[in-house]
């Protein structure tokens, strides 16, 4: 899916049938206001598929990279790590610690090691780029197109409206088994 599907939906949820068809236009076609109210959603687009991919369908990523000084540099993995699941250096999981810049390997290792890790989306700044999620992982252009006419109406105030996207929103995430139950803890008494 593409996020040009996706922000067309979410228009089609605000009652804007004028930005569905200013989707189609070039660039230099479109007027001030179009221009805004387009940057408006990618905006919030950008947003939705960070907090999905953040809190409730990680997005898992595997590579190879080389290990220098029993280190791996976080500037050598394509995207921004969030959480290192595992480290395999010669076909055996090894033990590591995390640091601010680097994972640090308690092995001596020299070579390439395999890392698989959660990361941040890339942010999309055109309408054609891919989702970063696909309709395997369950998240669907429906789901991300609520979420983003939910955050499009908190960005311009209007909360009830907001409110209502965002139920709906929650409502899609909760159908999906990506909104899970909030764990409550008794509050604990002095006798």
């Amino acid at each position: 899916m593409t996020v040009k599907e996706v922000i067309a939906l979410a228009a089609g949820c605000l009652g804007r049938d004028d930005l569905v068809s200013a989707l189609d236009k070039e660039e230099n076609a479109l007027s001030e206001d179009e221009k805004l109210e387009l940057d408006a959603l990618l905006r919030a687009y950008n947003f939705v598929e960070n907090e999905v991919a953040l809190d409730y369908c990680p997005l898992k990523k595997e590579e190879t990279v080389k290990v220098s000084e029993n280190k791996i540099y976080y500037s050598e993995l394509s995207s921004v790590p969030v959480n290192i699941r595992k480290v395999v250096c010669g076909g055996y999981l090894a033990r590591f610690g995390t640091y601010p810049a680097y994972i640090l390997l308690s092995d001596g290792w020299l070579g390439n090691a395999n890392v698989v890790y959660d990361c941040i989306p890339n942010t999309k700044t055109s309408f054609n780029e891919e989702s970063a999620f696909s309709e395997e992982s369950g998240v669907s252009a429906r789901l991300l197109a609520l979420g983003v006419a939910a955050q499009y109406y908190y960005v311009n105030g209007e909360n009830g409206r907001a409110a209502l996207w965002d139920k709906k929103f929650r409502d899609a995430l909760r159908a999906k088994n990506l909104l899970r139950r909030t764990v409550s803890v008794r509050s604990r008494r002095w006798v």
